[in-house]
């Protein structure tokens, strides 16, 4: 599960948003007639807490990371619902405002103006809107919580070389394995995977919620992903504050190429094709980790061919000599916001997670914006193409989806030009 301690900014940023929320929330919900007064603090107090619960479930999971998954469920299923609510909320403040404007624009609609105002400002209404809320949130959790279907994606590549036309990748992205999702799902997972019989898997990042102590079993299943010619992954963020220097060791035991701001090249069809991978910038917060643990590093990614360490946080090594020339490359980041440097650094294909497709629709455009416009699907930057998942799992805290569906990802190269 999360550090508390690392994830400290994100973990007060995120408090005191949900917080703000919660205000707005009282302001709407609460504070006007015919709420009476005396209910009106209390009320306030129960809002302010179910605001909390992401935050509740965040230091329980931390302190005591065995908790049974039904219980971390049922806490992200409450702050879904929170969520689900103040979206509600916001319907019903716009509602309010185009009443009241229409009835001071045009006098013969007052009645009725007036009659809408009060029905949503009214009892009955607003259990309504909670109601509604926790229907919502039920919904989305069960639109989150199959195996996903495959979604198939086909992939024009400028500059392709012929012998790579067709290429199949598979792309998994946010498991999140530990948290709302555990052994089960993710053996189905590998199952659908390796039905697709990819030339190639690969992970872009937060495989896992939690310590290998804590769910190891849960995310053994990943030792079952079969590629014709490798499985590569690369850490996200939440593998950073899962513990990831512990998880590098199972996960290269399991037979997973763990690329760590470095490459591995493979012979396709006699074409040299170079997978680079980098770590998350989340690293930043990590001072311990140095090298090829260290923040995201493009260029050393390309330059330095993956490498066993010999220590879990090594120093930077020495200065190594240039690799040849690979016929085309492929990078693997969990943030898709490298796609400019990537396509000016040569890379022909950049594959990318984190944003779990926005989830929500009402979330789309704040999800775009932090990850410069990037949410999900298919992408060209410059020449490049960017392929960001929408996530193949879930994020334990609010796991529901509502116009973003989980994927698991096969795309498939075709030579342009």
């Amino acid at each position: 599960m999360a550090d508390h301690a690392r994830n400290k900014r994100f973990f007060s940023a995120s408090t005191l948003l949900m917080l703000a929320v919660a205000a707005c929330m009282s302001a709407s919900l609460v504070w006007h007639e015919p709420i009476p007064a005396a209910w009106r603090i209390p009320l306030t107090a129960a809002l302010v807490l179910f605001s909390l619960c992401i935050t509740s479930m965040r230091v329980l999971v931390t302190r005591k990371p065995d908790l049974p998954f039904a219980f971390v469920r049922a806490g992200g299923y409450v702050s879904s619902a929170f969520l689900s609510l103040f979206w509600l909320v916001l319907l019903k403040d716009a509602a309010l405002c185009l009443a009241f404007l229409a009835g001071a624009a045009f006098p013969g609609l007052a009645p009725a103006c007036h009659a809408a105002l009060r029905a949503l400002h009214s009892v009955p209404f607003e259990l309504s809107l909670l109601a509604a809320a926790f229907g919502m949130a039920a919904v989305g959790m069960a639109l989150a919580s199959g195996v996903p279907a495959v979604r198939e994606v086909r992939v024009p590549v400028p500059g392709l070389p012929a012998e790579l036309d067709g290429l199949r990748l598979a792309l998994l992205s946010d498991l999140h394995i530990g948290s709302c999702s555990g052994g089960r799902w993710l053996k189905g997972v590998v199952e659908r995977t390796c039905a697709l019989r990819p030339d190639f898997v690969l992970i872009a990042g937060d495989l896992a919620d939690g310590s290998p102590e804590r769910i190891e079993k849960e995310l053994a299943p990943l030792a079952d992903l079969r590629a014709r010619y490798g499985v590569l992954a690369v850490p996200g963020n939440h593998d950073y504050y899962s513990g990831l220097v512990p998880w590098l060791e199972k996960w290269r035991k399991w037979g997973l190429v763990v690329l760590l701001n470095s490459h591995r090249d493979f012979t396709v069809n006699g074409r040299t094709l170079r997978v680079a991978g980098v770590t998350d910038q989340c690293a930043h917060g990590f001072p311990e980790f140095r090298g090829e643990l260290g923040p995201p590093d493009l260029r050393r990614a390309l330059r330095t061919p993956d490498a066993l360490p010999s220590s879990a946080a090594s120093a930077a090594p020495s200065v190594e000599p240039a690799p040849a020339p690979a016929d085309f490359t492929i990078l693997l980041s969990h943030r898709p916001g490298l796609a400019a440097e990537s396509a000016g650094l040569g890379v022909g294909l950049q594959l990318s997670g984190h944003t779990h497709g926005g989830q929500f629709f009402f979330l789309f455009p704040l999800v775009s914006r932090i990850n410069k416009g990037f949410r999900a699907g298919l992408y060209r930057v410059a020449d490049m193409p960017l392929y960001v998942s929408a996530g193949t799992g879930m994020w334990a805290y609010a796991p529901m989806r509502w116009g973003s569906r989980s994927e698991i990802s096969l795309l498939v190269l075709e030579r342009k030009g």
